[in-house]
Formats: structure tokens, C-alpha cells, sequence
């Protein structure tokens, strides 16, 4: 029983340091108590939250940690390989470092764990966009009205794109 309540006092210290933004100090102790106890699901629980708390504050415009974020959220593919939100986060963090085609896959993967996740449906559209593969674009955003059809960011995409399209064909005309 000292070794659970051991184990409970760590990660409460983790919790704290995580709380004020000392990530890595938190993510150092969560190591090495994983290390320790590689089966406990409290321990891998709170480490993979962690990585995504800490990879979700790098992988902002304001703090640009990209690179940092995309071995955050590879940690936690490795460690839950069916996490649809992991392979989702590493697609953002590859797009934000300008690896599309990465990013593409891992939008994928995250589809392919969870079929319905209109923001991969809804990313996908803005990598087909960048490749100015407009309707390949529209499909994605389509995917991603079916499953929201409030989906705001897919609905202002899907109505620029369709602008785009629309300039592309007067252009052809004149």
C-alpha cells in the first residue's frame, strides 16, 4: 500500500508542475514513474494528458514550439497507438512545420480510428486546399458538414473555395 500511496503523492506533484506551465519538470517525474510502472493505466493516463497539454501549448500560433509538439504527440501515438486525438494533434503540428504530405497521413490515421472526427475531415480540406486541389477540398468539407452541418470552420472554407471556383471558371470564360 506505500507503493500506491507513493505513487499517488508523484503524481500529485506532477499535477501541480503541470498546472504552472513547468511541463517538463512534470513530464520528467511522469518518466520515471512510468519507468517504475510501465502497467499502471493511472500513470500512463496522466502522462499521456500531460504530453497533450504540453503539446497542445506548443503547438499555438502565439508559442510555435512545432517541432517540440510533433515528439510530444509522437509519444503518445507510441504509447496509445489507437488515440485518434494524437495522430490528429502530430497532423496539426506537421502542417504548422509545413510537412504536408505528413500531415496528410496523420489526419488519415486519425480518420481511420475514428471515421466521424469532422476535424480531420475538416483538415484534410485545408491540405487539399493548400494543393489547390479545390475539389478534393470540397469533399473533405462536405465529409465534415454531414457529420456537423453547424461546422463553422467547414462552412466558411466550403463557401470560399466555392468563391474560388466560381472566379476560377469566369476567368476561363473571359
Amino acid at each position: 500500500m506505500e507503493g500506491c500511496n507513493n505513487t499517488k503523492d508523484i503524481i500529485e506533484k506532477a499535477k501541480i508542475l503541470k498546472n504552472q506551465e513547468k511541463f517538463d519538470e512534470a513530464l520528467e517525474i511522469l518518466d520515471e514513474l512510468y519507468k517504475i510502472n510501465p502497467n499502471s493505466e493511472e500513470v500512463k493516463k496522466f502522462l499521456i494528458e500531460t504530453l497533450f497539454d504540453y503539446g497542445g501549448y506548443l503547438n499555438d500560433v502565439y508559442t510555435q514550439g512545432y517541432d517540440k509538439a510533433k515528439q510530444l504527440f509522437k509519444r503518445i501515438t507510441d504509447l496509445s497507438p489507437n488515440n485518434y486525438r494524437a495522430h490528429y494533434n502530430l497532423g496539426i503540428a506537421y502542417f504548422n512545420l509545413c510537412q504536408i504530405e505528413r500531415a496528410k497521413v496523420s489526419f488519415e490515421t486519425a480518420l481511420k480510428i475514428k471515421p466521424d472526427y469532422k476535424y480531420s475531415l475538416y483538415n484534410l480540406g485545408l491540405i487539399y486546399e493548400e494543393m489547390e486541389l479545390y475539389e478534393e477540398a470540397l469533399i473533405y468539407y462536405g465529409k465534415a458538414l454531414e457529420i456537423d452541418p453547424n461546422f463553422s470552420y467547414a462552412l466558411a472554407a466550403q463557401s470560399q473555395i466555392r468563391q474560388k471556383l466560381d472566379q476560377i471558371k469566369r476567368i476561363r470564360i473571359d
